[in-house]
C-alpha cells in the first residue's frame, strides 16, 4: 500500500500535485484502513457509492427522520475496529492556534476576548441576582439551585468550545481513502495555508488556520466553530437557552400570579430583576436563532458560510450536502453522556474531520501488515 508523503514548502510543487499524488491515485485500487486518532474507533471502509440527488425538501425530511436513531459499532460485519493510542498533539505549554501550542486559544483578537469576558459578566450576573432573590425568599431554593447549576454547565461549555481545536487541518494532511477513491469529489488547496484544504472547511483570517467543517467564527466564543467543537457549542446555546426561559417564567409568574407578600422584591432587587429580564428576552431571541441555524445546517450539512455562498449564487436547490449524523457532533458515547462538555469520542475521526495525516496512514499500514494474516477485532496500535 502507497502511502502519500507530506506536502512540500513548495508552492509550484503544490500546484503540480493538486491532480497528481498524493491528492489522487488510482481509482481502482482496493480500500484501506481509515485513521482515527487517540480513543478512535473505526471500520475499514469500502469504496463509497454514488447517491441519486434529493431535493432539498425530501433531505430535510430524510434528516430529521433518521438523525435521532442511536449509534452503533457493528461487531458482525467484515470491518476491522482498532484503537490508536499515539498522542501526537503537541507537549509545549503555550497558548496559540499554530500546530506548535499545547493551548488551543485565539489570542488575536482583542474585541472577541472582551466579548468572552461580557459573556461571563452577564451569566455571573444573573446567576447572583437569582440567588439573592432566593436568599430573600422571592423564590424556591430549588428553582435557584436548578438556575445556578444551568448556568455552571453554560460556562463549562463555553469554556470547552473556546479552549478546544475547532479542527484545524495540520501542514501535513492529505485527503482521506475514500475522497481519493471518489472521482467526482474536486480536492483543492488553501493558497493561505498552502496545503490540502477538506470538504466545507473555510480558511478563517482571524485563526488564520483552515478549519475542517468550519460554521462560522463566533465572537462571543473567540474561536471558529467547527467539526472539533460543534458539541460544546451546541450545548452552550441550549442550556443558555433554558436559562433565559427559566427566569422569563420566573419572573412572569411572580409578577402576574403572585400575590404574597414573599414575592414583593426590595427597590434593589427590582432593579436587577429588571435588568435581568431585558437580558434574559436578548438571550432568547439570539440563542433561539442560533439554535435555528444550528439545527438546519445538522439537517442539511451546509454551514453558515457555505449557506451564504449558496444563496449568493442561487444554489440551494441543487445542495447535494448530506446531513451531519449526531456520532460525528456528539461522539459515540451513550445518549445521556452527550449532555455533559466532554470531548467527544468520534467513531471515524479521518472522516469526520475529512482528511488525514501520513503519520496515521503509517501506523495503520503496519497494523494492517502485522494482522494480514490473522486478523481480529479489538486491534490497537
Amino acid at each position: 500500500m502507497m502511502i502519500p508523503s507530506s506536502p512540500t514548502n513548495d508552492y509550484s510543487t503544490r500546484q503540480r500535485q493538486r491532480q497528481d499524488l498524493p491528492y489522487r491515485d488510482d481509482p481502482n485500487a482496493p480500500p484501506r484502513l481509515e485513521s482515527y486518532t487517540f480513543g478512535g474507533l473505526g471500520p475499514l471502509h469500502a469504496l463509497p457509492e454514488k447517491t441519486k440527488q434529493l431535493p432539498l425538501p425530501k433531505r430535510l425530511w430524510n434528516a430529521a427522520s433518521t438523525c435521532c436513531q442511536p449509534h452503533y459499532n457493528n461487531q458482525n460485519d467484515s470491518s476491522y475496529y482498532y484503537t490508536d493510542t499515539f498522542n501526537d498533539l503537541p507537549w509545549t505549554c503555550s497558548i496559540g492556534t499554530s500546530d506548535e501550542h499545547g493551548i488551543w486559544l485565539n489570542r488575536y483578537d482583542p474585541a472577541g476576548t472582551i466579548m468572552t469576558f461580557i459573556v461571563w459578566i452577564l451569566m455571573g450576573y444573573s446567576s447572583l441576582t437569582m440567588t439573592w432573590l432566593a436568599a430573600t425568599g422571592g423564590i424556591p431554593v430549588a428553582l435557584a439551585l436548578f438556575y445556578t447549576v444551568l448556568t455552571a454547565l453554560a460556562l463549562a461549555c463555553h469554556v470547552k468550545t473556546s479552549l478546544t481545536d475547532p479542527g484545524a487541518v495540520p501542514p501535513s494532511a492529505v485527503p482521506t481513502a475514500a475522497q481519493r477513491h471518489q472521482a467526482d469529489l474536486k480536492l483543492s488547496m488553501c493558497s493561505q495555508c498552502q496545503t490540502f484544504k477538506p470538504p466545507h472547511s473555510h480558511h478563517c483570517r482571524i485563526c488564520n488556520r483552515c478549519i475542517s467543517r468550519m460554521d462560522h467564527h463566533c465572537p462571543w466564543m473567540n474561536n471558529c466553530i467547527g467539526a472539533g467543537n460543534l458539541k460544546h457549542f451546541v450545548l452552550f446555546l441550549l442550556y443558555t437557552w433554558i436559562c433565559s426561559v427559566t427566569s422569563l417564567l420566573t419572573f412572569g409568574w411572580n409578577y402576574f400570579f403572585c400575590a404574597e407578600e414573599a414575592c414583593v422584591f426590595t427597590v434593589v432587587l427590582t432593579q436587577l430583576v429588571r435588568v435581568m429580564t431585558v437580558l434574559s428576552i436578548g438571550a432568547f431571541l439570539f440563542t433561539s436563532s442560533m439554535i435555528m441555524n444550528v439545527l438546519y445546517g445538522i439537517l442539511t450539512g451546509i454551514g453558515t458560510i457555505d449557506r451564504l455562498k449558496k444563496k449568493a449564487t442561487n444554489t440551494m436547490d441543487t445542495a447535494v450536502e448530506d446531513s451531519i449524523p449526531l456520532a460525528h457532533i456528539f461522539g459515540q458515547d451513550p445518549w445521556y453522556w452527550w449532555w455533559l462538555p466532554t470531548d467527544p469520542q468520534f467513531p471515524d475521526y479521518d472522516r469526520v474531520m475529512g482528511f488525514s495525516t501520513p503519520q496515521r496512514l503509517l501506523r495503520e499500514q503496519m497494523l494492517w501488515q502485522q494482522s494480514e494474516d490473522a486478523p481480529s477485532y479489538g486491534m490497537s496500535v
